[in-house]
């Protein structure tokens, strides 16, 4: 039995809606961020930043829609409630990843060469986390009973980050860099890290809804 405990076509439909604009909005923030690494701001980095925002609008848009429609139907008050709380844990995911871009685009952040490696690591495992917790949802939705392995792929994905973080920020204030330079830089590595951080938060709440599934 997967997340809909009655026949609720609708309720489903307009969630893999919205979790398929929050996956554009990540493959907007992995362009973007590429192009800028490339090519610093420019059009093409400029679209990116646009596109993303407003597929992330729109999924707002879509999940208040959900929400509107879940207290409309017949659906038992407990699934009701846990559709509601793993949509208002998930959002803050794509979010962040407008949040980032907005940062890069108005900071005019240009990371320095003996860096860009790591942050390019850092950005790869925490785009992963999201696509793993992406899959947990998926597992949540159809088959409640192999949840728990995934979302502890996003646990280790968000383990992972943290090292990175720390040795990033440990590179950087051991660099000759001024200390306003190196609190700018500091601060985008824990942003990008707070990727993994918020998917791990709504992995913890997966795994709550798939164990109340199981018993």
């Amino acid at each position: 039995m997967g997340l809909f405990w009655k026949k609720q076509e609708k309720i489903e439909e307009m969630m893999t809606q919205y979790f398929n604009r929050c996956d554009k909005c990540f493959e907007m923030l992995e362009k973007a961020y590429s192009v800028y690494m490339e090519m610093g701001q420019g059009e093409a980095f400029e679209a990116a930043v646009v596109a993303a925002s407003k597929v992330e609008s729109s999924a707002d848009d879509l999940r208040r829609d959900i929400e509107y429609t879940l207290y409309g139907k017949a659906l038992l008050p407990e699934s009701r409630g846990d559709i509601l709380g793993l949509l208002e844990t998930f959002d803050t995911l794509p979010n962040m990843a407008e949040t980032i871009l907005y940062s890069l685009r108005c900071q005019r952040i240009k990371i320095p060469n003996e860096l860009q490696t790591d942050f390019q690591k850092l950005v790869d495992v925490n785009l992963q986390a999201y696509y793993l917790v992406r899959k947990a949802v998926d597992n949540l939705m159809n088959n409640p009973r192999v949840t728990l392995h995934s979302t502890k792929d996003v646990d280790m994905k968000e383990s992972e980050s943290d090292n990175l973080e720390r040795d990033i920020i440990c590179k950087i204030f051991s660099s000759e860099m001024d200390m306003g330079t190196k609190i700018l830089f500091k601060d985008l590595a824990l942003l990008i890290g707070e990727i993994s951080d918020r998917a791990e938060k709504v992995a913890d709440r997966i795994g709550i809804v798939a164990i109340k599934r199981q018993i």
